[in-house]
């Protein structure tokens, strides 16, 4: 069955419950956010936002820990907004990982080599962010205008190259360091006002992502950031919908509900709740 489409100038969404099992997840979660959400689920017995999915695939592209939770609860249904993943206004890029705490860059280069099985080779910030990105290089350690790469002696499947880039970061923290997770231009700033080094990673195609997921090969948490034109926000689906087992009767129920609600737009930056949404909302409300 059809779910309720929304029609915009540079996406078109389709909301529509499917079922849980279809969906396929290509990252890891975090079980301290995974356990709030799981509470907050509990506690609000609502789902507020439904994931963003690919249409052709159901693979997800936004919403992992939504998914991962409601399957821990026992949900049999799930709401989604399917896209185009091959939209190129669809944008995929990575999280650059920043080293917050006393860091001492040169301090943190020395120590680096003798607990990690890579090669550490001096270069510029400049050729790093080439050679990460050309996948030359695993990773990169960058601030100012030094950067150091890490390698090895032949190039790694992108898969194996995350799992290099897990051990990365799970060294750091045991040295003391907390990780933050950034956008490419504040990764930038960071790098540029030499405010703490940071760890340039690459990115993912989109061809990547479907085949790990279909494939139930999962990187590590933090691995895609994914740019989507605009966002369905508080859809408020109740959680007792996701309990029904015929599909057809759950989802003629989310679309009289949803044909209930008017829709109101917010462009690109507004801050919803605390959080900034780069990209254009599209929020249901009450008439």
């Amino acid at each position: 069955m059809m779910g309720v489409t929304i029609e915009t100038p540079h996406l078109k969404m389709e909301i529509k419950l499917v079922s849980i099992e279809s969906l396929f997840i290509h990252e890891e979660t975090i079980p301290a956010a995974l356990k709030k959400l799981k509470q907050e689920l509990i506690d609000e017995k609502v789902l507020h936002h439904p994931m963003i999915v690919d249409r052709e695939t159901l693979v997800v592209l936004d919403g992992m820990h939504r998914v991962a939770a409601l399957r821990g609860l026992g949900y049999q249904l799930a709401p989604v907004c399917l896209v185009d993943y091959q939209n190129p206004e669809i944008q995929l890029t990575a999280w650059f990982r920043e080293f917050e705490g006393e860091v001492n860059f040169s301090n943190l280069v020395k120590s680096l080599p003798t607990k990690l099985s890579l090669d550490l080779v001096p270069t510029t910030t400049d050729i790093a962010f080439e050679q990460v990105e050309s996948r030359k290089a695993i990773a990169a350690l960058a601030q100012g205008t030094k950067a150091y790469l890490f390698t090895k002696p032949t190039a790694l499947p992108i898969k194996e190259t995350y799992d290099e880039i897990a051990k990365i970061e799970s060294v750091t923290c045991g040295m003391s360091f907390q990780i933050v997770y950034s956008a490419g231009i504040d990764a930038i700033k960071t790098i540029q006002n030499r405010i703490r080094p940071v760890l340039i990673v690459p990115a993912l195609t989109k061809t990547e992502v479907i085949n790990s997921a279909l494939n139930h090969e999962l990187f590590i948490q933090k691995t895609t950031r994914h740019l989507v034109p605009a966002r369905p926000l508080f859809v408020n689906v109740p959680l007792s919908w996701l309990e029904i087992l015929d599909l057809n009767k759950a989802n003629q129920k989310l679309a009289a509900y949803l044909k209930r609600k008017q829709i109101v737009k917010q462009d690109s930056g507004t801050v919803i709740n605390g959080r900034r949404y780069e990209e254009h909302a599209y929020i249901f409300t009450d008439p």
